[in-house]
């Protein structure tokens, strides 16, 4: 990876959390993330824990639509006078070639996940659990060869929530068991068909890529299903900002 030395900040902005880590002679000073979108308390938060020196570069990978973009870049530039520069997906990038028709609607948060995967284990399969569950996979050549979206746990509990009247739920821990109350039964059947829809895409890219192939299993729901899936994965929690790292490191 390149390293920056000065005091620099990455930020991921997803759908519902923004997940930051600031960097310095080649080391993470201070990270953190906070759900939500209410951008000037999160990025307040963030910067309470900013090192000593003064912010030279602030780097952004954002899914969350241009008004925040802009509220997010208008508040950094107050705050810390250095202007955000937001990287967006490319139709090629360190090897990495996008099969979109139009590159730049490739979700950047995927773009760079996928360069990152590459760069460090070459083919690799990446099933990101946040707000969406994302899976994509990329082959030995470098060639994003499409990926799919669906709804991540969360969004499936609140539309079974929604268009049901009589199923109310409390939090709590999920497993692939059968369920012993409603709560549990939805709990534990959302997560067992999500399980079955990952596990099935999995065993059939395999088929086609190796049966070696690098799983990469990161997003917000990740810690949730660690124990749940029966195939060889990595767990890397911190992908998206690895691989904004990366890419902000060949960009000066």
């Amino acid at each position: 990876m390149e390293y920056h030395e000065t005091p620099s900040e990455f930020i991921d902005i997803g759908n519902t959390a923004m997940k930051w880590r600031y960097t310095l002679n080649g080391g993470v000073v201070q990270g953190g993330c906070r759900h939500g979108r209410d951008w000037a308390p999160v990025v307040e938060l963030l910067l309470a824990g900013a090192p000593a020196q003064r912010l030279v570069s602030v780097w952004v990978a954002s899914v969350a639509g241009r008004e925040a973009d802009a509220e997010v870049t208008r508040l950094l530039l107050a705050a810390t006078g250095v202007q955000a520069r937001f990287y967006y997906s490319r139709a090629e990038h360190h090897g990495v070639t996008n099969c979109y028709p139009e590159p730049v609607r490739l979700g950047v948060d995927r773009w760079v996940a996928m360069i990152e995967g590459f760069r460090r284990f070459g083919p690799c399969i990446i099933v990101d659990w946040g707000s969406a569950l994302t899976i994509d996979a990329v082959d030995a050549h470098g060639h994003f060869m499409g990926g799919y979206i669906v709804p991540g746990l969360g969004m499936l509990r609140g539309a079974l929530l929604r268009d049901t009247a009589d199923v109310h739920i409390e939090p709590g821990a999920s497993s692939l068991g059968l369920g012993k109350s409603t709560g549990q039964c939805v709990h534990n059947g959302l997560l067992r068909m999500s399980v079955a829809f990952v596990t099935e895409v999995v065993v059939e890219l395999r088929q086609v890529l190796d049966d070696t192939c690098k799983v990469l299993v990161t997003g917000g729901d990740g810690p949730e299903l660690l124990e749940a899936f029966a195939f060889d994965f990595e767990h890397m929690p911190d992908l998206v900002l690895d691989g904004l790292e990366f890419v902000a490191g060949e960009e000066q």
